[in-house]
């Protein structure tokens, strides 16, 4: 990766969990403030894209106001200073059909909704409550008045893949399904995924995928990694993710590996 190569780059997008974030939920504030002001030197924009919902981005941001843009729902969402660049949800027809299948079909221990106004769930049990602070309880999921960006699932035990699998071999005509980074199943639309989200971004911004840098670790990062000019994959993340990436991180999400990878990209 020579420095002609990042004259190229015109944003940076990256994952959360397991990524920017290490294992504790913290970031380095300083150093990332400091490196956004550079990137913006450059005229170098940066992205969050992440599985979780807008307003959990915006609180755990909040010390961050100068990242450019966020990319919510794996893709579902996209977000400029407030701006809605673009929205696609789920049909409650769908949620209505699927969330029986799904009941009926994989061993639960807790399903959510996340919707526009909120997020909602028959019982808080289980539910990554960190990740999901709007939480509502409901009596009924399939009844809530409310526009949905997807559903994320737990299940009882830690085959995460071969559900995922399972779900878009069987509905993968009508949903799409990935691990998230919160040992949970995320299921959006059949054509939802954080790379479509970045290309929703690239044409507002009036670049291509191959200007953007992308870091990722788990499997709803896998085609944003994929797609992108520059996937790199944590030196953490899953095997997947390590084969379809350009670059590996040297250090890991607890060694701020996102950081030091872009202080070497841009000679910070």
């Amino acid at each position: 990766m020579g420095a002609d190569y990042m004259t190229e780059i015109k944003l940076i997008a990256t994952d959360i969990d397991g990524t920017l974030f290490d294992s504790n939920n913290n970031y380095d504030i300083d150093r990332l403030n400091s490196y956004l002001k550079q990137l913006h030197e450059q005229n170098v924009e940066f992205a969050v894209a992440s599985g979780n919902n807008l307003d959990h981005l915006q609180k755990i941001f909040q010390a961050s106001p100068d990242i450019d843009i966020l990319i919510a729902e794996n893709g579902s969402q996209v977000v400029s200073h407030k701006e809605t660049l673009f929205e696609k949800t789920i049909s409650n027809e769908l949620i209505q059909k699927i969330i029986p299948v799904l009941t009926s079909q994989l061993d639960l221990k807790a399903i959510s909704l996340s919707g526009k106004k909120a997020s909602y769930s028959e019982s808080s049990t289980n539910q990554p409550l960190y990740h999901i602070g709007n939480l509502i309880i409901v009596d009924d999921l399939t009844t809530v008045d409310d526009e949905f960006f997807k559903l994320n699932i737990q299940l009882e035990h830690d085959d995460l893949d071969d559900a995922a699998n399972l779900i878009n071999q069987n509905y993968g005509n009508f949903v799409h399904a990935a691990t998230s980074g919160f040992g949970s199943i995320d299921i959006m639309n059949a054509d939802i995924n954080k790379s479509l989200g970045l290309q929703q971004l690239c044409q507002k911004l009036n670049i291509g995928l191959d200007n953007v840098m992308a870091f990722g670790d788990n499997t709803n990062d896998l085609e944003m990694i994929q797609e992108v000019g520059l996937g790199v994959s944590m030196l953490n993340a899953k095997q997947s993710i390590k084969d379809a990436a350009d670059q590996i991180t040297i250090d890991d999400n607890n060694h701020d590996g996102v950081l030091n990878t872009i202080k070497d990209a841009f000679n910070f």
